[in-house]
């Protein structure tokens, strides 16, 4: 049984990928760090379709917005696209197993990072193109991490 109750198990991820997202690296790795907010709002999508929806995603990725200091609505487009995509996805990937979860999770991440360098080079911003598939794979790296977490959330 979980401490937490179900209504709240978004914001208790979601402050775990805050922190996760703000400790610091060194310079050279700043570019090799996953969005672990994107992450766990995927995560507790696949996990839990029927709790969640568009609004959710919009508040989590203004959230993102003030966490990373870019303009407004930046993170908001991405995570509401792949929280859209999930969603609709969601009635296939409750029967997925493990590989196809991870398959999903590693589409799902690549295309968040391939919209916020779009986004970002719409902005003028420079985002180096050939990080965004090691991104992608340093992602699926979490997901043993992510995904038992999430799943201990269950109730």
């Amino acid at each position: 049984m979980s401490l937490v109750p179900p209504k709240f198990d978004l914001a208790f991820c979601l402050s775990i990928a805050i922190l996760l997202q703000l400790v610091p690296l060194p310079i050279d790795l700043m570019g090799y760090r996953p969005n672990f907010i994107l992450l766990m709002v995927v995560m507790v999508t696949l996990h839990h379709p029927e709790r969640h929806d568009l609004k959710t995603y919009a508040v989590a990725g203004l959230l993102a917005d003030a966490i990373h200091d870019t303009s407004f609505g930046h993170f908001m487009l991405v995570y509401v696209l792949c929280g859209g995509v999930v969603s609709l996805l969601s009635r296939w990937t409750s029967y997925f197993g493990s590989l196809y979860r991870v398959c999903v999770f590693f589409s799902l991440s690549l295309i968040g990072t391939v919209l916020q360098g779009i986004i970002a080079k719409m902005q003028g911003l420079s985002t180096p193109i050939e990080f965004l598939p090691t991104l992608a794979l340093i992602s699926v790296l979490f997901f043993p991490m992510i995904d038992r977490l999430v799943s201990r959330r269950n109730v």
